[in-house]
């Protein structure tokens, strides 16, 4: 995988994440049924994933993000990025992410990402892992 095809399929996938028009399924598209993500010692499964992505979308109004750097070899995409997201709730979050992505036959099949809070309150550093459990 070039580095050219690595921006354009993770500026795809969090597009995709951040649109709430584009359904769930639409979205496991991007995934291996067998899915793994570690999020700051947390693990997910895809199932855990689709949940967790259905809590931002019920959490978040709009979320920015900037990669700072990406770099992709063979099948293996490692980035920085920074979001920032606008919660329902009037307030706003800045995250910086580091993450480690792993692709098979086109889909990516693992991600192992560290997130850091760098503005907004301390009670949204789950946010990278976050469920909506009620």
């Amino acid at each position: 995988m070039t580095k050219t095809d690595a921006k354009q399929l993770l500026h795809r996938l969090f597009a995709a994440l951040a649109d709430p028009a584009t359904s769930l399924e639409e979205l496991a598209g991007f995934f291996t049924s067998d899915y793994v993500q570690i999020v700051d010692g947390e693990t997910l499964n895809l199932a855990g994933f689709l949940d967790h992505a259905a809590t931002l979308r019920c959490t978040l109004d709009a979320v920015d993000v900037d990669f700072e750097n990406i770099v992709a070899s063979d099948n293996t995409i490692a980035d920085i990025h920074i979001v920032t997201a606008h919660k329902k709730d009037g307030s706003q979050i800045t995250i910086k992410v580091i993450a480690f992505y792993t692709l098979r036959d086109g889909k990516i099949s693992r991600i192992e990402e560290l997130t850091h809070l760098i503005s907004g309150s301390t009670a949204d550093r789950d946010i990278g892992s976050r469920i909506d459990r009620a």
